[in-house]
């Protein structure tokens, strides 16, 4: 029977137990809570062992200690579940890898259970053993709380870890200052709660971590469609255009077929007859003379052919950009048209120094070809004729210019002069108008945009611009 003092230590303390009993339970009830709502991992088992040992701490009159055995093994049994729910609850929301798990249960478990077969069948056990017991399995999962402190830094798990041990710390306090075995008990139930909040505090932190961090991943998300639209807006304006661009050149190769093409493919049939008249007339003669004309006729419909073809691969390519030096490219251009040409005098060309630009060079080498070729055209017969090629750079672009004192042209006209099939001279100078139209589709393939400022016998300046190269 207990002494007066006791029974008066234990009424004392009672409102106290209470209280935290109170409390312990209303932390079950949070966690069962934060489980439904979020199904964060690990707290159905908090939650049941939170309740058990709120339970336990609430019936403290009907388990307190009588000598150095266990005198209710029933509530020793509520104790020992309690604290393996709690090791179980942990271990999974520590996400602990499944490796590590298997065997952390397994050791910080197994004591648990033969202190519960001891109870269940009845073995007298020391109050010390039942108190290592827990003592075991709070040190044990606090370990695990600072390996997975290492693993996921900045989560919180070094409080949890601090917290556990705080429990069998403040048993063992009382056992150091001396307390008696009734009060002793009492000195854990406030690390107990100490632990609940921290867990809790630090589960509610590290869930606002995971929204932040989802919100930031939605957030990329939304900005990285909002990017895929505007890139899908800009390619069906590009593609808009250059469905126009094409119907426009549909509608000037109409118009060439009947004046460029249909002429010297019906030169080529009225002049064949001709010869063969001659032939069967035994005029050969005749048929000598013409041949050359069919042959130059041949030529041109070759010619315009080509330039078509040319026209076509500029619209339908597929852009590879790579940093592409336009000093080499100006001159390549040069001498491809020199060798085109061999009998043709070239006049002087001045290829002043040139950046390195992110273009692709398949598309941007006509360019060259088609604005030097026609600078080189239009200056024929002139005196002192000359061609400059340079290029200034501005806010990230740069901006390319050929530059002639050639013949020149009405700068009213300058608009017009990129739409296919264009000729401001007439047949004046050779071509068939489809030379320039490869310049701008190629320059607005890259994002640029190309102009011409003229007047006329003052020569012409072509302009277009590029992305400058990294």
């Amino acid at each position: 029977m207990n002494s007066p003092v006791a029974a008066s230590a234990g009424q004392q303390w009672l409102s106290g137990t209470d209280m935290a009993a109170f409390t312990i339970g209303l932390l079950a009830v949070l966690y069962a809570a934060l489980w439904l709502r979020d199904r964060e991992r690990g707290m159905p088992w908090l939650a049941a062992s939170f309740a058990l040992l709120a339970v336990y701490t609430a019936a403290n009159d009907r388990h307190l200690p009588h000598g150095p055995l266990v005198t209710a093994p029933g509530w020793g049994a509520v104790a020992a579940v309690a604290i393996m729910l709690m090791t179980v609850g942990i271990v999974d929301y520590l996400g602990t890898p499944q490796r590590v798990r298997r065997w952390a249960l397994a050791l910080l478990l197994l004591p648990g259970l033969v202190l519960l077969m001891f109870l269940a069948s009845g073995t007298p056990i020391l109050r010390s053993t039942g108190n290592a017991v827990g003592t075991l399995g709070y040190v044990g999962t606090a370990l695990l709380c600072f390996g997975a402190a290492r693993r996921e830094r900045g989560a919180g798990h070094v409080f949890i870890g601090l917290a556990l041990l705080a429990i069998p710390g403040g048993v063992l306090a009382g056992i150091l200052l001396g307390f008696d075995t009734t009060v002793i008990r009492y000195f854990a139930a406030p690390p107990l709660i100490m632990l609940g909040l921290t867990l809790l505090t630090v589960s509610l932190l590290r869930r606002r971590r995971a929204l932040e961090a989802e919100i930031a991943r939605r957030t990329e998300a939304e900005q990285a469609l909002t990017a895929l639209n505007t890139s899908l807006e800009d390619q069906v304006t590009q593609r808009t255009s250059d469905l126009q661009n094409v119907i426009t050149g549909l509608e000037s190769f109409n118009r060439s077929v009947s004046h460029d093409l249909r002429g010297p493919l019906g030169g080529i049939a009225e002049l064949t007859r001709l010869g063969l008249d001659a032939l069967e007339r035994g005029d050969n003669t005749l048929a000598l003379r013409l041949l050359p004309e069919i042959a130059t006729q041949a030529d041109t419909s070759a010619r315009l052919v080509a330039a078509l073809l040319d026209l076509a691969h500029v619209s339908d390519s597929v852009l590879h950009r790579a940093p592409i030096d336009l000093q080499q490219v100006a001159g390549e251009a040069v001498n491809q048209l020199a060798m085109a040409d061999p009998a043709r005098a070239m006049p002087a060309i001045e290829i002043h120094p040139l950046p390195t630009v992110d273009a692709d060079p398949d598309l941007l080498r006509p360019v060259f070809i088609n604005l030097i070729g026609n600078a080189v055209k239009f200056v024929t017969g002139r005196a002192n004729p000359h061609i400059d090629v340079g290029a200034t750079s501005e806010n990230g672009q740069v901006t390319v210019y050929v530059r002639d004192n050639g013949v020149g042209f009405d700068s009213q006209a300058a608009r017009r002069l990129f739409q296919p099939f264009v000729r401001l001279h007439g047949r004046r100078f050779e071509g068939h108008g489809v030379g320039l139209s490869i310049v701008r589709r190629a320059v607005e393939r890259h994002g640029g945009r190309v102009w011409a400022e003229a007047e006329p016998d003052q020569g012409a300046c072509f302009y277009f611009t590029l992305p400058r190269g990294t």
